[in-house]
Formats: structure tokens, C-alpha cells, sequence
């Protein structure tokens, strides 16, 4: 496990020591990961349920999300680049730097077009928030073999409809974190199987002029397509390798503020010196 300080502030100056990027969070939200049941239900039919679902994420969600993203000062370009998928299941790939980036996906991205997102059972643990989250889009990943299949012709369901879904593939959030983490390419198999284009987003980040606290610009990449003559498993891997690399290029130009030092290895002696290079 990753040894941080007691005293130690998630912001400004603040220098996390990491050990393993695949592995380690730093955004911790204190919800329980909970095991789903075998008869999850994903996809919803009922009339009145998907209507209250639309009028919840259009009326509510999308409208407060926007202006949260607004208040923020979070930046979008590259929207161009989905000029003709109005119609089009996506899945959108992106990398976790913050807890408030999913949101700006969903609500500013895809102006108007329904996004889901894919996450961990955690927000179920919550009875309350386990009510709200289906409905604007929310689908935990299954854990086992019993409710994958459910989960499959729940993505297959959605992107024919034209919804997009939203996959974080470093899984956990590193705040501000300025370059692009290793990650598998295990989620690159819904696009590969459902023969659906991918949209890789890269959160950068940037100087504000008016605080301390550094902003957040979202380039949104040009879709990705499976190529035809590869099979399920070798158009996972190169959907991810692609994505993986415009998502490199994109960080290493665009994210030119270093808010918070992330070092790999064990607190040291040297901590007061690398302290001070953030501040």
C-alpha cells in the first residue's frame, strides 16, 4: 500500500509517492465495494422507468452538470472531431484526473446524446445513491461470470441505440496527474465485439490565472474504428494501443502544469527538496 503522511493535503505543493500505477488511488470516497446479484438488472425496457431515466438526465443531470463544468473553468476542444456520430454508439476513453472529469464528460462532450459510464460497484453500496445513479447512466462493471452476460447485452442494447459509454482504463484517479498511466487492455473488448468506434479523451491540465488550483482542458481525439480484417482479440489490442499512444501525445503537449509531484518509491530525505520544486 501506498504510506502517505498524516498531514499530508491533497493540494498545492503536495508530493504523492506512489508504488504501483495500475493499482494505486488516491481519490479515496470511503464506498464499499459490494458483490452485485446474480439477477442485476442493467437494461431497463419499462416505458415510465426509461421515460423518468431521460427526464432526469436531460432536465436535471445534464443542466447542473454544465454549469458545475462552467464554474470550474474545464475547457473542450476537439469537438469537431465527432462530426458525424450523432447517431453512433461510442465508447469514450479517458484519463482520471480528477472525480469531477466523468461528469464533464457525460454533460459536455456529446452535447445532448446520452453517455453511460462504467465504473465499480462502490456507488451501490449507498441505498440512496444506488436509486440515482442507474438512471443518468451509471453501469457496474460485473464481477462475476453470472452477470456478464446481462452486462454484454446491456452495452450491446445501449450502443445500438446510439448512447455513447464512458471507460476510465487507469480504473483509479490521480489528481492532476499530467501524463497518462499504464493500462490493460481488457475493456477494449466491448468496441472490439461490438464493431463500435472509440473516442479517446485526454484530461490536461493547466495554469489558471486566477488560482492557485490548477483547470482542466479535455482534448477529444479523432474516433478510432475496429479494423475488419482483425479478430475480437486483435482489435482489442490494437484499439488500445492506438488509443493509448494519441492519449500519450496529447498529455505530453497539452498538460503543461505540474500541480501536485508524483514520485515512485518510498518517502525519503529528499522529500523537502522535491516539496519545494511545486512551490
Amino acid at each position: 500500500m501506498v504510506k502517505l503522511k498524516k498531514d499530508d493535503k491533497l493540494y498545492f505543493g503536495k508530493v504523492i509517492y506512489y508504488q504501483d500505477e495500475l493499482n494505486d488511488d488516491f481519490e479515496k470516497t470511503n464506498l464499499k465495494r459490494i458483490e452485485l446479484p446474480d439477477d442485476y438488472k442493467y437494461t431497463h425496457k419499462n416505458i415510465f422507468y426509461r421515460f423518468f431515466s431521460w427526464l432526469i438526465y436531460y432536465f436535471l443531470a445534464f443542466p447542473v452538470l454544465s454549469i458545475v463544468s462552467l464554474i470550474g473553468g474545464v475547457r473542450f476542444k476537439g469537438r469537431k472531431n465527432l462530426k458525424g456520430l450523432r447517431k453512433v454508439g461510442c465508447f469514450i476513453y479517458a484519463n482520471h484526473i480528477s472525480f469531477y472529469d466523468v461528469f464533464d464528460i457525460q454533460a459536455n462532450v456529446c452535447l445532448f446524446k446520452r453517455t453511460n459510464i462504467l465504473g465499480y460497484t462502490d456507488a451501490l453500496s449507498n441505498k440512496v445513491i444506488s436509486k440515482i445513479v442507474p438512471l443518468i447512466g451509471y453501469r457496474p462493471i460485473p464481477d462475476k461470470i453470472s452477470t456478464y452476460k446481462n452486462f454484454m447485452n446491456d452495452l450491446e442494447y445501449e450502443t445500438k441505440k446510439g448512447h455513447n459509454t464512458l471507460i476510465y482504463p487507469e480504473a483509479h484517479i490521480w489528481p492532476y496527474y499530467t501524463k497518462i498511466r499504464p493500462f490493460v487492455s481488457a475493456s477494449f473488448k466491448y468496441p472490439a465485439k461490438l464493431k463500435a468506434p472509440i473516442i479517446p479523451i485526454t484530461n490536461c491540465v493547466r495554469k489558471s490565472k486566477l488560482s492557485k488550483k490548477p483547470k482542466i482542458t479535455m482534448y477529444i481525439g479523432k474516433p478510432i474504428y475496429p479494423r475488419d480484417n482483425l479478430s475480437v482479440n486483435e482489435n482489442k489490442d490494437y484499439l488500445r494501443d492506438e488509443c493509448y499512444k494519441v492519449m500519450c501525445e496529447t498529455a505530453a503537449k497539452y498538460s503543461t502544469y505540474e500541480y501536485i509531484k508524483y514520485v515512485k518509491g518510498e518517502q525519503n530525505e529528499k522529500e523537502s527538496e522535491v516539496q519545494k520544486v511545486n512551490r
